[in-house]
């Protein structure tokens, strides 16, 4: 098979209509999809069949009607190119604007019944590939710009449409330049050679590279979904412990200080026992949404095992994790008596340390831990502040008393 241009427009309608086929199957058997994405692969298989069907329509140029190798052919591609622009649109659940899919489209076919306009082939390809070219460059800037998630498909796709674009503006250069009276006549021509290896090229990417979005944004589900507590939305043990080991190694040159605040709530299984495992489910996600509200975006919070958490504030000192701890204290008991309408009283604990980078996550945790313990002896609703003394031991602070959420001074 020679690498000529009737060739390369052959493979070109082949990829195109194929890929639409592809795509389609890949959503009827890719499961572990959202709804954005299942959208995203059903347009943009549907803007493929278009923009394949536009091609073959082409391809029997001086075999069918005019009407059909010009007018509906053209009228197919333009509908393809704005749906694959929307297919992106929709996967970055950006506003798809289905109203452009159309306009260009309907505006070209009433164009064609201006005589001037539909005889003068400049004039056509002047008109379709200025569409094609910023419909193009608005593909690139979604890859580019609102790719919040950062996905490598994503930026993929765009750098594949740039060379998409620039195959033609080459081709609309051209075309100008010989000025051709027909489409046909550009074929035997070196230029047309390399607009349609450019333009296969990425459209073979454009088949592919959806399908990888689809996966890639899943693979990120799952493994954020493997770091994350599904009940709270926290961070899970695993998580909280790879964030702030992160954070304890990249200062530890500086020895930074760093505050380790544990919480556990009290009477949890009470909670369970009398109201039942939804309630308790409640709780536990009202507790984290308090975390949330409670400390700034640089804490790392987590949620360690049942009813117990933990909060790590970075650069924090002492006082500034007591009043924290603190705050969470009270805001939840509160939220609680105001969810439940006072019918239910339920509290954390506290255990706090701060330290510094010198001393170990694993050791701060232990005697957080530790401080946790004491104050769920005391009673309700404490915070106990420990030390660590210049023999390493851990100690309770005496200067530090617990507190109940129901007292009033509280930052």
């Amino acid at each position: 098979m020679t690498l000529d241009t009737p060739t390369l427009f052959t493979c070109l309608m082949i990829a195109e209509l194929a890929g639409s086929a592809v795509l389609l199957l890949f959503f009827l058997f890719w499961k572990p999809r959202g709804g954005a994405c299942s959208r995203s692969l059903l347009i943009w298989a549907l803007g493929l069949f278009c923009i394949g069907c536009g091609t073959a329509l082409l391809a029997m140029r001086g075999e069918i009607s005019d009407t059909l190798s010009i007018v509906t052919a053209n009228a197919f591609v333009l509908t393809g190119v704005g749906l694959r622009r929307s297919g992106l649109a929709t996967f970055l659940r950006k506003p798809s604007h289905p109203w452009l899919i159309v306009i260009p489209a309907a505006l070209w076919t009433a164009l064609c019944f201006y005589t001037p306009f539909r005889e003068s082939l400049i004039a056509r390809v002047n008109y379709l590939y200025v569409f094609f070219l910023l419909n193009g460059l608005w593909i690139v800037w979604l890859a580019i710009r609102e790719n919040q998630e950062n996905l490598l498909s994503v930026r993929l796709l765009g750098l594949s449409m740039l060379l998409e674009c620039c195959a033609f503006v080459w081709f609309t250069l051209n075309q100008n330049l010989h000025d051709f009276p027909r489409f046909l006549d550009a074929f035997p021509e070196d230029f047309m050679t390399i607009y349609l290896v450019t333009l296969l090229f990425s459209n073979i990417m454009t088949i592919i590279l959806p399908a990888c979005m689809v996966i890639e944004r899943s693979l990120q589900r799952f493994k954020e979904q493997a770091l994350q507590d599904p009940l709270t939305g926290l961070p899970n043990r695993r998580a909280f412990l790879d964030s702030a080991e992160a954070w304890v190694s990249q200062n530890d040159a500086n020895e930074e200080t760093y505050s380790i605040i544990a919480l556990e709530l009290d009477g949890f299984n009470a909670v369970r026992e009398t109201f039942g495992n939804a309630m308790g489910d409640v709780v536990l996600q009202l507790f984290g949404r308090v975390l949330k509200d409670s400390v700034g975006e640089t804490a790392v919070l987590g949620r360690i095992v049942d009813e117990q958490f933990v909060v790590f504030l970075p650069k924090g000192d002492r006082e500034f994790a007591a009043l924290t701890a603190q705050r969470i204290c009270r805001k939840f008991g509160i939220a609680c008596q105001e969810a439940s309408e006072g019918k239910l009283l339920v509290t954390a604990s506290v255990g706090l340390l701060t330290t510094h980078t010198g001393i170990g996550l694993d050791r701060a945790m232990e005697v957080a831990d530790r401080g946790l313990s004491q104050a769920k002896q005391q009673g309700r609703a404490q915070v106990v502040t420990m030390d660590l003394s210049p023999g390493g031991g851990a100690v309770k602070n005496p200067g530090k008393a617990g507190l109940s959420f129901l007292r009033k001074k509280v930052a």
